[in-house]
């Protein structure tokens, strides 16, 4: 059965004459009753009775109109929904961002998508680097922020930003400091993440590549526990300084740059493999890396792509 023989059905029905509807819909008459016989064959049925003046349906005919008339409806109801959704998108998405970065991106991102993009629902799903991989891949989630590592890569990335790793510590500690090296944080009592934590891994690659004996005092996995066991000087840490940027604003926590070497945190946007991109799952990579362009001056990003058009 052909949709468009079907609307066609319709309009001779209305006319009431064949000749009447094949002029409106601008078809050769014959090319019209070609189709209705071609409606009729495929349903074993005659759909109308034909008369010197014009035609009637029969009644397989006035069932095949009733339906006729809902498809129709649907199908315009269809195309105003696509209509919509190309204007304003619609659509649902899972976010996953690791702890480190929930509260310097998450806010912002949703606060932006409520005013330009309302139709589009976020769900946000925090977690520890670890899991949100395992989530990424389990199919879980339908985007993720990731760290780049060698040995951890989504099937499918788009370039973020890069930030270098600091030294974090009370604010009473280190005053005569503007920098500090790797080597010296080595003897301090360390409080990192458990493995198979991102920021763990990178760090104990970063040590140990450099000739540099690794062994934290207290390893915990809760950004909010590190942070403030740092500020009571329970130990120092290192991490992201965006992800304890309030912190540093409020004067709870102090942020001391690393050198000798530096330690480069490099993020991505990941999908899972397998999955095609829709409209929405762009549209949200697209704000979040305008968001990380905007966030850039302040949290000292580095944007690893191209920014003339965000």
């Amino acid at each position: 059965m052909n949709f468009t023989h079907l609307l066609n059905f319709i309009q001779i029905v209305e006319w009431g004459n064949i000749s009447k509807a094949a002029t409106f819909l601008n078809i050769a008459q014959p090319a019209l009753s070609r189709q209705i016989q071609s409606l009729e064959e495929s349903l074993g049925v005659k759909l109308l009775m034909r008369y010197s003046w014009g035609v009637t349906p029969t009644a397989d005919g006035k069932i095949l109109l009733e339906h006729a008339h809902r498809i129709e409806k649907e199908y315009q109801s269809a195309r105003e929904l696509i209509q919509k959704n190309h204007d304003k998108p619609i659509g649902r998405a899972v976010l996953g961002v690791p702890s480190a970065y929930a509260v310097s991106l998450i806010p912002d991102l949703l606060q932006r998508m409520r005013i330009s993009y309302p139709n589009i629902d976020i769900r946000v799903a925090e977690a520890f680097s670890g899991t949100i991989y395992e989530w990424l891949y389990s199919g879980r989630l339908d985007l993720a922020i990731l760290y780049q590592t060698e040995d951890k890569v989504a099937a499918v990335t788009t370039d973020f930003f890069n930030e270098d790793f600091a030294f974090i510590c009370s604010t009473d500690m280190y005053n005569d400091r503007a920098e500090i090296r790797l080597s010296e944080i080595s003897g301090m009592k360390l409080i990192v993440p458990w493995r198979p934590h991102m920021v763990r891994l990178i760090l104990e690659s970063a040590f140990l590549s450099n000739a540099i004996s690794f062994n934290p005092a207290i390893e915990i996995d809760s950004l909010p526990c590190m942070k403030e066991l740092v500020h009571r000087g329970e130990g120092v840490t290192i991490l992201p300084p965006s992800s304890v940027a309030r912190e540093i604003q409020s004067g709870r926590l102090k942020a001391i740059p690393i050198t000798s070497p530096n330690i480069k945190l490099t993020m991505m946007i990941g999908r899972p493999a397998g999955r095609s991109i829709s409209p929405v799952i762009k549209i949200i990579i697209d704000e979040l890396q305008k968001l990380a362009v905007d966030l850039a001056p302040s949290l000292k990003w580095e944007c690893t792509f191209p920014t003339g058009d965000k």
